[in-house]
Parts: C-alpha cells; sequence; structure tokens
C-alpha cells in the first residue's frame, strides 16, 4: 500500500496502536509499584516476612535491569528486536505473576518477583523499550504519544488496586496474585506479536503518519521548542556531552523517591492511622491525578523546553513528598496524592521525551540501555532504604525526607543539561532509514 493512499483514506497512524499496546503492557508491569504495597502487609503477616526482606525483591529486580538495559537497548534498535522482546516478556511476567501465589519461602519469591518479572517487565514497560519504540514512530507529536503511552502504568493503579484490595480482603492474596497474572498473560504477548514493529520506516510509513516531506518542512518551522532539527547521536558522541551525564544524575537522584515510596506509601499510610481502603482510595486519586496529568506534560513538551517542565516537575514532587513527610493525621494528607501526583505525572513523560529531543531515533534504544545500569542504582537501594529505617526507627520519616531532598537535587541537575550541540553544524533532518547501528 502506498503511504499516500494510507494517509489519504484518513486510517488510524500505525504509531497509535503501538501507544494502545504499550498503555495495556505498563498497565500489567505496573504491578511492581503502588500495587504491590497492598501485599507488603499481608504477605509479610501470613509468611513472616519483615517490610526489608520484600522490599529486597525490588532491589533484586533493579540489579538485574542494571544488566539486563545495556543487553535489552541494542535489540530494540534492531528490525524485530522490539516485538520479540514484548511478546516474550508478557509471556514471562503473566506466568511469574502466577506462580507468585503458590510461594512459601522468601527466595521462591526473589526468584519469581525479584527477577523473572524484574526482567519481563523491562522487555514490556515504561524504562526502556515502550518509549523508545513509541519516539521511534513519533516526532512532531512525540510528547503526546509518549505522555499517553505512560499512563498505563497508573491505569493499572486505577483498575488494579482496587481489584487487587477486593480479592486480597475477600479470598487472600493468594488468588490477587493469580487473577493479576493471568490478566497480564492473556494481553501483552498476543498483542505485541500483532501490533509492535521498529519504526514507521519498517513498514512504508513516516513518523506521525506524515507524508514525505511534511516532517522536514515542519521541523524546520521551528514549531517544536526544542527540536528545530533532529539530529541521530550514536553512543560514542553521546557519551561525550556534559547533558547525558547530567540527566543520568537528575534520573538517579529522582529513582529514590520514584522507586522507594510505591512499595511503602500504604504501610505508610496505614501507620498513621488511616485505614487500608483509605489508604488505598488515597494512591487511587494518586493515579487518576498522574493520568490527566501525564498528557498534559506531554502537550506542554511540544510547546515549551522539556528541561524546564521537568524542572517544574521534579519541584512539584518535592513539595508533595514533604506533604507525606509532615502530615501525620486529618484531611490535609489529601494534598500528598494531589501535589505529588501532578509533580510526579510528569517525570516518565518528559525524561522519555527528553532522551528522544536530546539524541535522535536512530540508536536510542542503544544509548538508553547503556546508561540504565547507572539509574538503576538507586532504583535497587531505596526501597530496602526505606523498610530499613522502618525497621530500625518504626518511622519512615527520614527516608521520605531523603527522598523529598533528592528531588530538589534532581532540579540542579537538569537546569545545568541544555540540549546538546550537533556534532555535525548545520540543518540535520531525521534519518529515515533506522539500522539501529552505533
Amino acid at each position: 500500500m502506498a503511504l499516500a493512499q494510507y494517509t489519504s483514506r484518513g486510517r488510524i497512524f500505525h504509531g497509535w496502536y503501538i501507544v494502545a499496546v504499550a498503555i495495556i503492557a505498563n498497565a500489567s508491569a505496573g504491578v511492581g509499584n503502588y500495587t504491590f504495597g497492598l501485599f507488603v502487609d499481608p504477605m509479610g503477616q501470613s509468611l513472616g516476612w519483615s517490610r526489608t526482606a520484600i522490599s529486597w525483591a525490588l532491589a533484586i529486580r533493579a540489579v538485574l535491569n542494571m544488566f539486563a538495559g545495556p543487553v535489552l537497548g541494542p535489540i530494540v534498535d534492531r528490525r524485530h528486536g522490539a516485538m520479540l522482546l514484548m511478546t516474550f516478556g508478557g509471556i514471562v511476567l503473566g506466568i511469574s505473576l502466577m506462580l507468585i501465589s503458590g510461594v512459601q519461602q522468601l527466595w521462591q519469591f526473589y526468584i519469581l518477583f525479584g527477577m523473572a518479572t524484574g526482567v519481563a517487565t523491562m522487555a514490556v514497560g515504561p524504562q526502556l523499550v515502550t518509549p523508545t519504540i513509541i519516539s521511534k514512530w513519533f516526532v512532531r507529536k512525540r510528547g503526546r504519544a509518549i505522555a499517553i503511552s505512560t499512563v498505563g502504568n497508573n491505569v493499572g493503579g486505577v483498575i488494579l488496586i482496587p481489584l487487587a484490595a477486593f480479592i486480597i480482603l475477600n479470598y487472600g492474596w493468594r488468588e490477587a496474585w493469580l487473577v493479576i497474572g493471568v490478566l497480564a498473560f492473556l494481553t501483552i504477548a498476543p498483542l505485541s506479536a500483532l501490533f509492535i514493529r521498529r519504526t514507521p520506516e519498517d513498514i512504508g510509513l513516516l513518523p506521525d503518519g506524515d507524508v514525505k516531506g511534511q516532517m522536514t518542512d515542519t521541523l524546520a518551522s521551528g514549531r517544536r521548542a526544542d527540536l528545530a532539527t533532529e539530529y541521530d547521536w550514536t553512543l560514542r558522541e553521546a557519551a561525550r556531552t556534559p547533558a547525558l551525564w547530567l540527566i543520568v544524575l537528575a534520573i538517579t537522584l529522582a529513582g529514590t523517591g520514584f522507586a522507594g515510596l510505591p512499595i511503602h506509601v500504604i504501610p505508610a499510610l496505614t501507620d498513621k492511622g488511616y485505614s487500608t481502603a483509605y489508604a488505598s482510595a488515597l494512591i487511587a486519586l494518586f493515579s487518576v491525578i498522574v493520568i490527566v496529568g501525564k498528557p498534559i506534560w506531554g502537550f506542554l513538551g511540544e510547546a515549551v523546553q522539556v528541561r524546564y517542565l521537568m524542572m517544574a516537575s521534579f519541584i512539584i514532587a518535592a513539595g508533595g513528598m514533604l506533604v507525606l513527610v509532615v502530615v501525620n493525621s486529618g484531611p490535609r494528607i489529601l494534598l500528598f496524592p494531589v501535589v505529588y501526583g501532578i509533580g510526579v505525572s510528569g517525570f516518565l513523560p518528559l525524561m522519555n521525551l527528553m532522551w528522544a529531543n536530546y539524541f535522535g531515533r536512530a540508536s536510542l534504544g542503544t544509548i538508553r540501555g547503556a546508561v540504565l545500569p547507572i539509574t538503576q542504582i538507586t532504583v535497587a537501594i531505596s526501597p530496602v532504604f526505606a523498610g530499613y529505617i522502618f525497621d530500625s526507627t518504626g518511622s519512615y520519616f527520614r527516608a521520605f525526607l531523603t527522598f523529598t531532598i533528592c528531588y530538589v537535587l534532581s532540579t540542579v541537575s537538569i537546569f545545568l543539561a541544555p540540549r546538546p550541540e550537533a556534532p555535525l553544524k548545520g540543518s540535520h533532518v531525521p534519518s529515515l532509514s533506522n539500522d539501529g547501528s552505533t
């Protein structure tokens, strides 16, 4: 089918199907975030595990991702790599979650949740694969496409938190794991096999569904705030820029709160005297706010320099975290999901947008995979750190205050990271042949 025929008939651009699959995949992958907090106390009481012991599963997960990132990143840049990763990742994720329903020993949980679902989540989730693919399919509309895809993590929260809470309260935590695993197995793998493709050029299209010449003309007109032209950086070229390492530092610092809070926030709220139902409702409210906020940040990213938006996101998130630090009772706790939700909703879409805007499409998976071991350090440490602080002091105060400070420091780091100048001077339009080479 000719490109002109595809466009003129008004058919939905295939990139939006990929966004839809990413939403579903990210929803199931999100079980490792806020939904998991519902399982901490039931599993701990049933099996005699401490919060620190349970938190180690997330640390194992993050450590494996350090090694998985550099391996999976270049695969995403290959022709059929992303489709195969997401298909097999969906199968492994679903089976692993189902098998968690039968664990009896802590080592079994570490293998299934920490190792198996960790690698599977990296293959289907919002950390590497799905945002990289979407960044290859969109240029002008990249901000909104990435932002919409990342709401899947929070759609999962809105759906899975009430579902898991209902099943845990009425049937048990084992049954809850089983149901979530079945849902992941039946959705991610078949949809990925059907729809995921590396680039629009692979099936005879152009980014954003443009016709020949439209993308180049639009970029040259300066309609993008910080993307007048897009240069496809290699890993070697990107590694020589201060911007890459400042972004890595900002993401690593922000990762303390972003990764450390989810597993502990529901237990922290119940420790303050709020009921499990009320705590779950607060996190559901948070998820709704993030679902609404992410597309807004994404659209803003197409009109405002992404660096400034990232700074605003970090500062607002710090304010929301501070609410959780200082409020111990009463309705003022509602400020936490509202303020923190507004701030943190910008993190994933803006981070993914920044990587693509700064370093282009061709080697994006390779670049992101190479730095993932660094950004995963705090993802590995912070859940265990928060659990240790609670087990040793009886409070999350010091842990959550540390998360707040790290968000502030992330703001400073990203302020110092303007978009780097391309090593080749002059106009350079986005490459339409994407072989993934570095």
